[in-house]
């Protein structure tokens, strides 16, 4: 088999390296370069051995998803074993983020953080349409730490939905929800707000990472 072969031209530590990275990929981690000051080594590494991780995850029914444009990588199932599955309001807040990242993206130049506070992504659900008191903070925490969980966004740990705490919105969408899905996003995004019969979800289907069919949610779709 090629991948016994390759594997076994690596030197211990590599192997090492190696049994991290798939450790990470398959606990549906997503990875990225890390900060400039403390870059990550496992990234490094499945950037130079793509081809052996994929090799290796492709044994069990996985692929190796690496995008060098966007520098993220991640562990994703052939026949989608780990999509999840969003509530109303979690899909609706991730089609509205996914809509704020193409804005920022757009503008952004050399910036490539895109974040956004609480109070400002409540105000243009509002704006929207979107009843404030159905945005409250007990509301809004739970739904972004659980997009958190699959590495749609960040947020600081005992977030609690407030005004002032910031949510930092990944690259990751852009995998989830492609540029070529930007108008159909925003229409259903308006079709969701100003219907009051209306009982689907903005549509948010995708495999977010190789953990993500833990979901137990019956509503919307990731």
């Amino acid at each position: 088999m090629e991948f016994l072969e390759d594997f076994a031209e690596l030197e211990p530590g590599q192997r090492e390296r190696f049994q991290q990275v798939v450790t990470r990929l398959l606990a549906g981690e997503v990875l990225t370069p890390g900060p400039a000051l403390r870059p990550d080594p496992d990234w490094r590494f499945a950037e130079r051995f793509r081809e052996l991780i994929d090799s290796y995850l492709r044994i069990g029914g996985w692929r190796f998803d690496i995008d060098l444009g966007l520098r993220l990588a991640r562990a994703v199932h052939e026949t989608g074993a780990q999509r999840v599955r969003f509530s109303k309001l979690e899909s609706l807040l991730l089609c509205a983020l996914r809509l704020f990242y193409h804005e920022q993206m757009r503008a952004a130049g050399d910036e490539l953080r895109c974040e956004i506070q609480v109070g400002t992504l409540r105000e243009r659900l509002v704006h929207a349409g979107k009843s404030a008191a159905q945005l409250s903070a007990r509301v809004l925490a739970p739904a972004l730490r659980r997009l958190a969980r699959h590495s749609l966004v960040q947020v600081a740990r005992g977030f609690e939905g407030h005004d002032d705490e910031t949510v930092v919105v990944t690259p990751l969408v852009e995998k989830v929800l492609p540029p070529d899905r930007i108008q159909d996003i925003e229409q259903r995004i308006k079709t969701y707000l100003v219907s009051r019969a209306a009982t689907e979800p903005p549509e948010a289907e995708a495999e977010s990472g190789a953990n993500g069919g833990d979901d137990d949610t019956d509503e919307g779709g990731q």
